[in-house]
């Protein structure tokens, strides 16, 4: 039995704006749970200043090698937006949509999920609590 004609574009086009905002709600979580481990990690070790955050960044970006190269596969444009460049460009590593290609889905894995927001803060907090704590 073939799909109705309301579902044969989501056959076509699987990315849905319900699916986005999934994947970009999870990859936020992640990132907030991490954070919040990476400072308390942070914490234990008696890094400052400059060194704790450079473990902070050094670390979200590993767990962001790790979405890349494992979950994603290099295929960003599946499941998360990007941007939409108009049809007739000449960027040929994008996936085609209806309205034209979809690219830079990449900074969504990368820097996005909060990774300088709520990932950050919590970060601090952990790192603040835990090294006062220690100290």
């Amino acid at each position: 039995m073939p799909p109705p004609l309301a579902e044969s574009h989501f056959l076509l086009h699987p990315l849905v704006p319900d699916n986005i905002a999934h994947n970009v709600r999870v990859l936020s979580n992640i990132r907030s749970i991490s954070a919040l481990l990476l400072g308390i990690a942070a914490g234990i070790l008696g890094l400052e200043s400059l060194a704790g955050f450079g473990f902070y960044f050094i670390s979200q970006q590993l767990i962001s090698s790790l979405f890349w190269f494992i979950l994603i596969e290099n295929d960003a444009e599946r499941y998360f937006a990007g941007n939409v460049v108009p049809k007739g460009s000449a960027n040929t590593k994008s996936v085609e949509g209806r309205e034209g290609k979809r690219t830079g889905a990449w900074r969504d894995v990368w820097f996005g999920g909060g990774l300088f927001t709520e990932g950050l803060s919590g970060f601090v907090l952990g790192w603040a609590g835990v090294g006062g704590v220690i100290r």
